[in-house]
C-alpha cells in the first residue's frame, strides 16, 4: 500500500510541475492572491533556496546525495512497522524521487509555488519540497511527543525497562 501511495505523491507532483511549466512557463508570474499567493515558474539547479546552483559540481552532488538518501529512505520503509514511521518515510520518499526524477530529466527542479508576507518572499517551492518539509515536520513532531519514535523506522524493537535491567 505504500507504494501505491508514493506512485501516486510523485506523480501529483510531477503533474503539478508539468502544469506550471506548460501554462506558466520559464520565469512567468501568475498572482492567485494579490500581495500573498503567487505561481512563479522557475528552474532550481541548486537544492533547497538553490543552495549550490552555482557550482559546477553541484548538480552532480545533489543527485548523488538524493539517491542515496533515496535507497535508505526505501530501506528503512521495508522494516518500518509503526504507523506514524511509514507515514514519514512515505512522505519523504515520494518527495525526495519527485524532486531527483526533475534533476534527471532537466537538470535542475522546477520551483512554481511562491509566498509574500509583507516585504518577503519566502523562497519558491514546489509539491516534493512540502512532502519532504511535512515529513520531516512529522519526525520531529513525533520524536518530540514519543522518544522511543526514532527506533521504529530502524526496524529496531524499544527494549522494555524491565528487559533492559
Amino acid at each position: 500500500m505504500e507504494a501505491i501511495i508514493v506512485i501516486i505523491l510523485i506523480l501529483a507532483d510531477q503533474w503539478t510541475k508539468g502544469l506550471a511549466e506548460r501554462l506558466i512557463g520559464p520565469g512567468g508570474v501568475v498572482t492567485v492572491i494579490p500581495g500573498f499567493f503567487e505561481l512563479t515558474c522557475l528552474a532550481n539547479k541548486g537544492a533547497a533556496w538553490s543552495l549550490f546552483s552555482s557550482e559546477s559540481w553541484g548538480l552532480a552532488l545533489l543527485s548523488f546525495l538524493s539517491s542515496a538518501v533515496l535507497f535508505a529512505l526505501l530501506w528503512f520503509l521495508r522494516k518500518a512497522e509503526d504507523l506514524r514511521a511509514k507515514i514519514v518515510l512515505v512522505l519523504l520518499i515520494a518527495g525526495s524521487a519527485g524532486n531527483l526524477i526533475d534533476r534527471l530529466r532537466a537538470g535542475a527542479v522546477t520551483d512554481f509555488l511562491t509566498f509574500i508576507f509583507g516585504t518577503y518572499h519566502f523562497p519558491t517551492f514546489n509539491l516534493a519540497d512540502s512532502l519532504i518539509t511535512i515529513g520531516a515536520g512529522l519526525l520531529i513532531l513525533f520524536t518530540i511527543l514519543d522518544r522511543e519514535f526514532l527506533n521504529y523506522p530502524f526496524g529496531v524493537k524499544p527494549v522494555k525497562e524491565e528487559e533492559a535491567v
